[in-house]
């Protein structure tokens, strides 16, 4: 049995929900999201990953959106656990790690996916980056050398990668290379 792999702190930091929120919604925090926004990251994050594995790792641009961070957190199941009580919340996260734990299965469409922004500095966590689960990496507006430094890292051992790597840079200038959604 495989033992869990915990969230890669060393390369990002988890979406904050409170940016997404204003008030009202689950603990006072706003937990509506852009539907539109949603459904086009998790269509492209999805693409090649169901319902087998085909492109380990896909790149694309996105425009700032304050909305970004409400939509990593839909993805990655913190307002789904935001609405459970805190034993319901303990069950369903037992339940993903159990799953971890035994299978190394493509990704399912209703799992949750690791998201983050990436921590600039050293490119060491994104060449020893290894996903534990479906991940999106969001990148602020990157230096066009260090995202090009990045995005190699990564693809170096995207090719052994068992669950999808989706990079999504967020910026207003167009990068060399990559599409925009």
């Amino acid at each position: 049995m495989r033992l869990p792999r915990r969230f890669d702190g060393a390369l990002m930091s988890p979406p904050d929900p409170l940016v997404a929120g204003g008030a009202g919604g689950v603990g006072g925090v706003d937990r509506t999201v852009d539907a539109a926004l949603l459904e086009t990251i998790r269509e492209w994050c999805e693409g090649g990953a169901n319902p087998s594995l085909t492109e380990p790792l896909r790149v694309a641009g996105i425009a700032p959106n304050p909305a970004l961070d409400g939509v990593a957190c839909e993805l990655d199941g913190s307002h789904d656990l935001a609405r459970l009580s805190r034993w319901r919340g303990l069950w369903w996260r037992l339940q993903i790690l159990w799953r971890e734990c035994l299978t190394n299965r493509a990704a399912q469409p209703d799992a949750p996916w690791d998201c983050g922004w990436w921590r600039e500095g050293s490119l060491g966590p994104a060449e020893a980056f290894r996903p534990r689960r479906p991940t999106l990496l969001m990148v602020r507006a990157p230096d066009p050398v260090v995202a090009a430094a990045l995005l190699s890292a990564l693809r170096a051992n995207s090719a052994a990668y068992a669950q999808p790597v989706r990079v999504l840079v967020v910026s207003t200038a167009a990068v060399a290379g990559i599409i925009r959604l």
